[in-house]
Parts: structure tokens; sequence; C-alpha cells
């Protein structure tokens, strides 16, 4: 999630890359857009379904769409609308089908969030078709939370995942099952900057094979942390780059390279285990990606070298006014973009 795309002094106050990790980028990267959206749908985040069909989150309009990149054409069906002012964020599948988001009130927009009204909701996509919608259910509230943003799934056997907490700094474990929480990672990596705006910490969260990934937006960084089944550290975080300007979510492929989205900056890079960067779409005058914000591959033989990027589609006039809020899923085809 990268709300500072609302905050007109982000062209004076958000970080600019000033090391020289960032290598050249491909020359035709085959950046497709799957649905274009029409105003005023801020596309925050996705989840892959097993056949394909993406589930994206609208957390302008508190809504969850399906996009099927098979039909790009046909309208994506709303499949859950949540409550009047509801913000939904982070995604993540613990079962099959089986999906859990997160949600807040207030107005992304306008940078406004009601404190201590965040909440963690199910939703059932088991029995989903064309006659029938899909089951949604509160799991519980989580007042203690500030904002929740990114959601990786933790254990689908014990109905784990982990949330990041961005205005307080801190990886939450909730429980599926129970509504259970308590945070389970609290480290200066995670914190916001006092005096930013906006001050938000820790982002996008991912864990593969025990290792949890982490974005850091104001810190502009890319960390791993060897985690128990529990959530908890077992030994320090690494800092794979601290060059990656208003990091927000990301994915990371079989050869452990990071494909992240910097929000602000209209691009996508990829980091390599080293640390590396490279520009891979967009960038700072290109409109080809308007605030990327989330980013996911395909879980199918055929499209498990595609990445899906959502967007926010935010742009401003030279006073700050917003022109255009239209966000899109895209796609690139990374297979001749991989290099190990």
């Amino acid at each position: 999630m990268a709300l500072f795309s609302v905050v007109f002094a982000m062209t004076v106050l958000s970080p600019t890359r000033t090391s020289s990790s960032l290598v050249p980028g491909p020359l035709n990267t085959n950046l497709q857009t799957v649905h274009q959206f029409p105003d005023f749908t801020w596309m925050e985040n996705m989840a892959v379904r097993k056949n394909g069909q993406i589930l994206g989150t609208d957390l302008s309009a508190g809504k969850f769409y399906l996009v099927d990149p098979q039909n790009p054409n046909l309208e994506p069906p709303v499949l859950a609308q949540f409550p009047d002012g509801s913000c939904v964020l982070g995604i993540a599948e613990v079962q099959e089908d089986v999906f859990y988001t997160q949600t807040i009130f207030g107005d992304g927009y306008t940078f406004n969030f009601q404190p201590n009204t965040s909440a963690f909701w199910e939703v059932d996509m088991r029995k989903y078709s064309e006659k029938s919608l899909a089951t949604v259910r509160k799991i519980t509230d989580l007042p203690a939370v500030g904002l929740p943003n990114g959601m990786t799934l933790l254990s689908k056997d014990e109905g784990t995942v982990l949330i990041a907490d961005s205005t307080r700094g801190l990886i939450w474990r909730v429980n599926v099952h129970t509504g259970t929480s308590e945070v389970v990672f609290d480290d200066p990596l995670l914190k916001p900057i006092s005096g930013a705006e906006p001050s938000f910490g820790v982002n996008g969260v991912r864990i593969v094979d025990s290792l949890l990934y982490f974005t850091s937006y104001n810190q502009a960084l890319i960390a791993s942390l060897p985690i128990s089944h529990e959530g908890r550290p077992t030994g320090p975080a690494t800092v794979i780059s601290s060059d990656v300007p208003t990091a927000d979510d990301f994915a990371v492929d079989g050869h452990g390279n990071i494909w992240l989205t910097e929000n602000v900056q209209n691009t996508l890079v990829r980091v390599s285990p080293n640390g590396q960067v490279q520009t891979i779409a967009g960038g700072p005058n290109s409109t080809d990606l308007i605030g990327p914000v989330s980013a996911a591959f395909g879980r199918g033989y055929d499209d498990r070298d595609t990445l899906y990027i959502s967007t926010d589609g935010l742009t401003f006039s030279a006073s700050g006014k917003i022109l255009t809020s239209n966000g899109k899923i895209a796609a690139i085809d990374t297979k001749h973009l991989c290099e190990d």
C-alpha cells in the first residue's frame, strides 16, 4: 500500500535512488494491460487463484473484484462489498479458494483513517459461481493494529497469517480460526521515520522457505528474516537493498529475485539476491505503470512466469489536484527477463 501517492508533497519528500546498485533495464518488457478499471478504483492488492483468476482488492470502494486474464474484456464481477467507508488492503489464501483480508475505515484519497477500526475478514469462494456469490464474514476486530497492510500465509495447517502494521512498525500473527492476534516481530527496520509524510514503515510481506521478506516504505529497503513456524525470528534480519525508494509490495521468484513495486516512482524493479536493483518497467517520467502497488506471479503452467502488477492509477495537476485515479492490473512475461 502506498497512500503517499495522495500527498502532493511527494514530489519534494519522496526519496530517490542514491547508490550505484541500479543496473540497466531490459529494452522490451512486453508490459500488457490485463484490465483497466474506471476512475476512482484503487487496485491495492492481489491474490491469484489456482485457476489463474485474480482477486483484486479495491482500497477506494471497499470491494473485491474477480479479474480473468483469459477474458480481459469481461467486466470483472464484484465478489464482496465491505461496509461503507471501508478501505480494503492485504489479501492471503489460507485454504484453496478461502481468502482473508483486512479493512480499516477511512478515505485513502484524503489520507484520513479512523484509529482503532481495523478488522479481519474471510472471503470463501468454494461455492462461488455466476449464480452464487462468495461468502464473506468478519473474523475479528483488530483495534490494536494501526494500519494493516501487507499479508502473507504463515501456516496452512494452523491457519495463521502475518500482517504488516505500517504505522506502528510491527509484524502481527493472526489465527484465522480463533481471531487471536499477537506481535511476533518488532525491530527498528520495521519502523516509520518520524516526520516523514506519510509515516509508514513495514509495507509488503512475503514468506518463502522460512524466510520472511519485508519492505519498509520510509526506509526504502527490502530485507529478509529467518523465522520459526510461529513467525518469530530465529536470527537477525538481513537488508538486501536499501535503495528501493517508496518500496511497496512485491513477489519473489524461484531464483530468489524480488520483483518490487516502487509506488511514487511509477516503477517496477527487480532486486537480485545480492542486492542489485534493475528497472524492469515504468519509471518516474513514464505512464506505463502509474502508482504500482502490488505484484504476484501466476500459478499455472502457462502463466507461472507471468508477473501481475496492480496500480492505483493516481496522477496529479501542478497544484496537487487528483487528475486520474483509474487503477489497473498489468502483466509482464518474465521468462526472458530471468537471469540467475
